[in-house]
């Protein structure tokens, strides 16, 4: 997977990961697209640097595969690794929901950022206009699960005491079956 990101082999507007030995090809959606743009600029407005906080880049996960989160925000002092960073460094992940009831989000990624410590992983969700919000990480997923209605806020603290708080009032909404 870190060669094919490195060798700029992933298609225009596609996010590709491996799962399970396959090769997973998610169209980005414009839903998606401004949903991490809005909750970017809110990790920024908390005063976390930007160097912690990118999308799309490569997480490794010791022995299994890696990930190419939405949005990843990671510690202080976490170390680059060519183009990606450890999952131990990692304190939250936010995904957007590209397809309904997604496999990927709700099931994969909590079982594997749940086992991998990963304290905080909400999920927005543009056909359910809800933000999953799942913390407490042990190891076969999460132990607390909050739904948040689109247009109610989002918050929780990081480990480091940095407060995060995502207004979902502009997150867009998309039926199903809308193309």
């Amino acid at each position: 997977m870190s060669e094919l990101i490195e060798r700029g082999g992933v298609p225009e507007g596609y996010t590709v990961e491996v799962f399970d030995g396959s090769v997973v090809m998610t169209p980005r959606t414009p839903e998606r697209d401004w949903i991490v743009s809005d909750v970017r600029d809110a990790v920024k407005a908390s005063g976390i640097a930007r160097e912690r906080v990118f999308g799309d880049v490569l997480i490794t996960f010791p022995g299994e595969n890696d990930a190419a989160p939405d949005l990843t925000i990671v510690d202080v002092g976490a170390e680059r690794r060519k183009n990606s960073y450890s999952c131990l460094d990692v304190l939250a992940v936010v995904e957007g929901s590209s397809e309904p009831e997604d496999e990927k989000d709700y099931v994969r990624n909590v079982q594997k950022y749940g086992r991998f410590g990963i304290d905080f992983y909400p999920v927005a969700d543009p056909f359910k206009a809800m933000v999953t919000v799942m913390s407490e990480p042990y190891g076969s997923g999460y132990g607390r699960t909050a739904e948040i209605p689109y247009g109610q806020p989002v918050s929780f603290t990081l480990v480091t005491g940095e407060r995060i708080e995502i207004d979902t009032a502009t997150f867009r909404r998309r039926a199903l079956g809308q193309g």
